[in-house]
C-alpha cells in the first residue's frame, strides 16, 4: 500500500501545466483592451493639466492640514506657551546688591561657607546677607522695595514674590538693625520682617527693625511713614490674638521682647527721628531734599527759607529749567534783586505745574512757600501751604505746611485765634509730627479730642488764603 502511494505521488509531480490555447475569442480581447488604453492615453497638454491639479492638491494639504491635525497642533501650541510663560512669571523677582560700602558676606542655600561678593550681586531665596564691621549693604528691587543692612546685621531671604502678580517677600533679621523702604510698585504684596522675638508687616511705608541683643533680647521698630503691623512671636495660649498685635503709625515705636507682647506704641523722640532720615539715601534715586534737620523746630528752619538739595543721577529725571530757576535764584540773593527773586519763584511754579512728581513736590511747593514768606507776601505763602495741604494731606511734610500756616498767622499777620486753629489742627490730625512736639512743649498748646473742620478741606487748589 505504502509503495502505491510513493509511485502515485511520483507520477503526479511528473505532470506538466497545461496552458489554455490561443484562441480567436482570446486574440479579440486583447486587441480590443489595447484599443480603449489608446482611446484613453492622455494627451501632452492633458498630462501637463494633471499633474499642475496635483501639484495643487499637495501643496494645500501642506498648507492647510486636515483640520482635527490644525486643531491639535494649536492646542499643543497654546499649552507649551501657557506652562513657559507660567514657570517664568513664577520665578522670583530678585533683588541685587545695589550699593555697598565695606565687606558684605553672602551664604547661598546650599553652600557651607560664606563669600564676599559685590555690587550688582543678585539674590536668591535663601542666601544669608551679612555686613562686616564698618560696612552697610543696599538690596534693592526697583520701585518695589529697599533696604539698608546696617554694620553687623546679618539677614535671610525666606521669601520673594513672583515676578509678575502679587505674592509675599519675606525677610528673617537674626540680629542687627536694617532699614526698609516699600514703594508703591509693591502695591498688593506683602513685605515682612521676622526677627526672634516679632514680625513686622509693612503697610506700604518706610521703617526700620532693630534686633538688639544688647542687654535683653528685644526688637525695635520704628516707623516714618505709612503704618506697620507687628506681632509678637511668643503666643501664649491665655493671650487674645488681638493683644499680640499693635498697629504702629508715622513717627511711632514699639518695642517687643522675648516671650513678651509688644509694647503699645510710642512717640518717636528727636534723634531716633534724625536717624530714620537715611531712609531716604537708599538706592540710586534722583532726591529733592529740604535742607532741614528732622528737629521739632524744622518749621522755623524752613521759613528762614532753608536750602534745597537736588541730586540727579539719572540724566534729565529732573528737568532743564530746574537748572536755570537755581542760578536765578542764587543771582537773586547776592544782588538783593526782589524783581529776580519773584521769577525765580513763579519758575519753580512753573515746574511743579508742568512737571509734576510726586516724589518732589511737596519738596519745591514747602519751599516755594517758604520763598514768598522769605520776601513778606505772607498770604502768597500761606495759599502754596494750603495747596500742600489740599494735594498731599498724608504726606510726612504734611505738617510742616499746617504748622507754617499757623506762624505766619502768629508772628506775622498778627492772627493768634487763626495761628491757634492751626496748631490745634496740627495736634489733631498729625499728633506724632516733628510739628506737634514743637507745639506743645514750646508754645505750650495741648491737644483737643477733636477739631472744627479746617477752612482748607472746602477749599479748591486755586483758592486764596483761608477766610
Amino acid at each position: 500500500m505504502r509503495q502505491d502511494r510513493d509511485n502515485f505521488d511520483r507520477v503526479m509531480s511528473l505532470l506538466k501545466k497545461v496552458e489554455p490555447s490561443v484562441s480567436l475569442d482570446m486574440k479579440f480581447k486583447v486587441a480590443f483592451g489595447e484599443a480603449i488604453a489608446r482611446r484613453y492615453e492622455e494627451t501632452f497638454l492633458e498630462k501637463a493639466l494633471r499633474r499642475i491639479r496635483e501639484g495643487a492638491v499637495n501643496l494645500r494639504e501642506a498648507l492647510l492640514p486636515e483640520p482635527l491635525v490644525l486643531v491639535r497642533a494649536m492646542a499643543s501650541l497654546v499649552v507649551v506657551a501657557s506652562v513657559g510663560i507660567y514657570i517664568y512669571a513664577a520665578q522670583p523677582s530678585c533683588p541685587t546688591l545695589e550699593a555697598k560700602t565695606g565687606v558684605v558676606m553672602v551664604q547661598a542655600m546650599r553652600d557651607t561657607s560664606a563669600r564676599e561678593v559685590g555690587r550688582d550681586y543678585r539674590f536668591k531665596v535663601g542666601d544669608i546677607v551679612t555686613a562686616k564691621k564698618g560696612a552697610q549693604a543696599d538690596i534693592v528691587l526697583s520701585n518695589k522695595y529697599a533696604l539698608r543692612l546696617k554694620e553687623g546685621a546679618r539677614i535671610k531671604i525666606a521669601k520673594l514674590t513672583p515676578r509678575f502678580g502679587s505674592g509675599k517677600a519675606d525677610f528673617q533679621l537674626t540680629e542687627g538693625k536694617v532699614l526698609v523702604s516699600v514703594e508703591p510698585g509693591f502695591k498688593g504684596s506683602k513685605f515682612a520682617v521676622d526677627t526672634p522675638t516679632a514680625t513686622a508687616v509693612a503697610l506700604g511705608t518706610k521703617f526700620s527693625v532693630d534686633a538688639s541683643k544688647d542687654v535683653k533680647e528685644k526688637t525695635q521698630i520704628n516707623v516714618l511713614q505709612g503704618r506697620v503691623q507687628v506681632k509678637s512671636r511668643y503666643s501664649p495660649e491665655r493671650l487674645l490674638l488681638a493683644k499680640q498685635i499693635v498697629t504702629v503709625g508715622a513717627g511711632q515705636k514699639t518695642e517687643v521682647y522675648a516671650e513678651a507682647i509688644p509694647e503699645p506704641p510710642q512717640r518717636l523722640v528727636e534723634g531716633e527721628w534724625a536717624q530714620m532720615e537715611e531712609l531716604y539715601q537708599i538706592g540710586r534715586k534722583a532726591r529733592v531734599v529740604l535742607m532741614v534737620k528732622n528737629v521739632p523746630d524744622r518749621v522755623i528752619q524752613l521759613l528762614k527759607p532753608c536750602p534745597i538739595y537736588i541730586s540727579d543721577e539719572k540724566p534729565r529725571e529732573i528737568p532743564q529749567i530746574l537748572e536755570k530757576a537755581i542760578l536765578m535764584t542764587a543771582e537773586a540773593v547776592k544782588t538783593g534783586d526782589s524783581a529776580k527773586h519773584l521769577e525765580s519763584i513763579k519758575m519753580l511754579e512753573r515746574i511743579v505745574k508742568d512737571y509734576p512728581n510726586s516724589q518732589y513736590d511737596v519738596q519745591f511747593m514747602l519751599y516755594i512757600g517758604a520763598y514768598y514768606e522769605y520776601l513778606s507776601y505772607h498770604k502768597d505763602a500761606i495759599k502754596i501751604f494750603e495747596q500742600v495741604l489740599l494735594k498731599y494731606p498724608d504726606s510726612p511734610l504734611a505738617s510742616m505746611a499746617e504748622c507754617a500756616i499757623g506762624i505766619i498767622y502768629k508772628d506775622k499777620l498778627d492772627d493768634p485765634a487763626r495761628a491757634n486753629e492751626a496748631f490745634k489742627i496740627v495736634l489733631d490730625k498729625y499728633p506724632n509730627s516733628l510739628e506737634a512736639i514743637w507745639i506743645e512743649e514750646k508754645l505750650g498748646i495741648k491737644r483737643i479730642s477733636k477739631v472744627e473742620k479746617p477752612f482748607y478741606n472746602n477749599l479748591s487748589s486755586t483758592s486764596g488764603v483761608r477766610g
